[in-house]
């Protein structure tokens, strides 16, 4: 895909520019930010119904109060609780009994109509009462009342009032349902429970007009269900079951949303109902749409006007940049580039052309420069060559003084000619900078054998590797120094007293090489100090300042050569490396350093 994008000409590759940084971006935050938006005014508007939500179901409890106060009340007369226990009274008392329960029920009735069940006395007993069929509310007996479950339901909510879905009451041409607040009696005297109810019914004519009085955008429905999902209020004779839609997401609490409606709700934990508002989006969403529009109609003129400013700089600018890169590709190092008229331009573009040719001219006196260099590089090749001649010469000769030695009988000198072998050899390694911490052991453990032969075994040394870090990359000859210094102003004339230790071990990501020795001499750590960080007299301590120099220069200033004081006596050098055991790794640090 990539290859496909390089060799394009510079008008597609305008064009593919203008899609995908241009084009693209606007859409996707055209899209993003129509999207947020409207979120947004979901939202706003989601909070500003809930609330009014939340208000208009407190205003249809306190009507549902209302009732439930008024069947308190009647509960509480003296006439509803004679009802409780049935005793043997007249016909007369019947009667009188009676007349005045169904006033008392008719001075409470106004658009719900209050009636008394009383499912424990007999109907014999009250012959002259009517039943449900034929009134619309006040006292009724019990085997009239057979089969209605409502019944039973308020009975078993234990004096709670409960909403209930039941036959309208009275004579109808065809049954019709109404909803009905029930409430069982309690009896006041004792802790007994009765069998008698007391119903509101057509409460939804109460219920509904408390809805009308909400005022909600168009074609937007309101009802109150119950807990099953039941329509109380505010719905339809086909619109009986209302839950709200699987294919939808919760936008805030209590306001659920689709891709067409949007659905507020509130709980009344009091009633155990719920009041709903479903509203279309679109008309949330209205002025925003038509804004979303404008703004699409405007984009679409916004990229027309790119699309011609496109085509007008591709005409002007990359006509001329392609056939500049055309005279490009024509060109051949060395040969002479003839001027065109696009050079005697004077805005960029003549520029670009001048520039080309005075870069051809450039490139030409280039190659006449190189071919000269050339011939001096292979020149210099030479010298190198005859100046290696030398070491390996050396090499040769020290090899032959050894087995001379070995064969003279004298071992101990061949001995020290294969250990100054071994020094030089590494000392030059080639012309390399950073050797293996194998080999710059060998080269001071042969440093060492050597001054053990020069001071007669006046002292001892040990030299200790990680292996770990056996592999790993150092500047070649830095502990030859600090051995040199140990031996010289430590333990050189100790007579067999002295020690020498050589500890190259890991320490997390860095390699801690460590010689110590045990001199009786004092130190002044201040002044090695100074003299390692160039503070004192340059011409003492070369060699030291030498090794700290180049690990600084090598891998950072985090890095180098450090002394400290031993409690036995004597005195310790520390040098810090990083752990390196490719060139690689050495440009990665490189990196590090130059941007920490």
């Amino acid at each position: 895909m990539l290859g496909k994008i390089k060799s394009m000409n510079l008008m597609k590759k305008g064009i593919l520019f203008v899609i995908v940084f241009i084009f693209l971006p606007a859409l996707i935050i055209f899209w993003t930010a129509s999207n947020q938006a409207a979120l947004a005014i979901k939202q706003q508007v989601g909070k500003t119904l809930s609330e009014l939500n939340r208000q208009n179901h407190a205003t249809i409890d306190r009507v549902m109060d209302a009732i439930d106060q008024n069947i308190v009340k009647m509960m509480s007369s003296s006439l509803i609780q004679q009802w409780n226990k049935p005793r043997p009274i007249s016909e007369e008392q019947r009667v009188k009994q009676y007349v005045a329960t169904e006033k008392l029920l008719a001075e409470y009735s106004s658009r719900e109509k209050y009636s008394l069940f009383l499912l424990e006395h007999d109907v014999a007993d009250y012959y002259f009462a009517p039943s449900t069929d034929i009134s619309d509310a006040g006292v009724f007996f019990g085997d009239h009342q057979e089969g209605k479950k409502w019944l039973e339901n308020a009975l078993d909510a234990g004096g709670m009032g409960i909403v209930q879905p039941i036959h309208q009451l009275g004579f109808t041409n065809s049954p019709q349902q109404t909803f009905a607040y029930l409430r069982a009696v309690s009896d006041l005297s004792s802790s007994e429970k009765t069998r008698n109810v007391i119903a509101a019914t057509g409460i939804e004519t109460v219920i509904q007009d408390a809805l009308n009085g909400i005022d909600l955008p168009e074609q937007s429905r309101k009802f109150l269900v119950d807990r099953n999902g039941v329509v109380l209020a505010g719905g339809n004779p086909e619109f009986r079951i209302f839950v709200l839609p699987e294919q939808g997401k919760e936008l805030l609490p209590n306001v659920w949303v689709t891709n067409r409606h949007m659905y507020v709700y509130h709980d009344s934990p009091l009633y155990m109902n719920r009041l709903v508002y479903e509203i279309p989006l679109k008309e949330v969403l209205g002025s925003h749409t038509a804004m979303q529009d404008i703004i699409k109609i405007t984009a679409l003129c916004y990229f027309a006007v790119i699309l011609l400013v496109l085509f007008f700089f591709g005409k002007s600018i990359i006509r001329p940049m392609a056939r500049l890169a055309a005279f490009t590709r024509m060109y051949e190092p060395g040969k002479k580039m003839e001027r065109f008229k696009e050079g005697e331009r004077k805005d960029e573009i003549g520029v670009f052309y001048n520039s080309f040719y005075s870069m051809t001219e450039r490139l030409n006196q280039l190659v006449q420069e190189k071919y000269v260099m050339e011939i001096k590089q292979k020149e210099s090749e030479l010298i190198l060559l005859h100046s290696q001649i030398t070491p390996h010469l050396l090499y040769n000769t020290l090899d032959s003084v050894y087995w001379y030695g070995i064969r003279g009988g004298v071992p101990e000198v061949a001995e020290m000619v294969r250990d100054l072998s071994t020094v030089l050899r590494i000392g030059l390694s080639r012309g390399k900078e950073l050797i293996h911490v194998r080999e710059e052991r060998e080269h001071v453990e042969s440093y060492l054998h050597l001054q053990e032969k020069r001071y007669e075994h006046s002292f001892q040394f040990s030299i200790e590797v990680d292996p770990a870090v056996e592999n790993c990359l150092l500047p070649k000859v830095i502990i030859q120094p600090l051995v040199e210094n140990s031996i010289l102003h430590g333990i050189g004339k100790m007579d067999g007293e002295g020690e020498v230790n050589v500890r190259i071990k890991e320490a997390v990501d860095e390699v801690r090489i460590t010689v110590e020795d045990n001199g009786f001499r004092p130190v002044d750590l201040h002044k090695l100090q100074s003299i390692v960080m160039d503070g004192a007299d340059a011409d003492q301590g070369f060699g030291i300042r030498n090794v700290n120099k180049r690990i600084k220069l090598r891998f950072g200033q985090c890095y180098g050569l450090f002394y400290e004081l031993r409690e036995e006596g004597g005195l310790r050098a520390i040098i810090r490396l990083p752990k390196l055991y490719k060139l690689e790794e050495l440009k990665q640090l490189d990196y590090t350093q130059q941007y920490k």
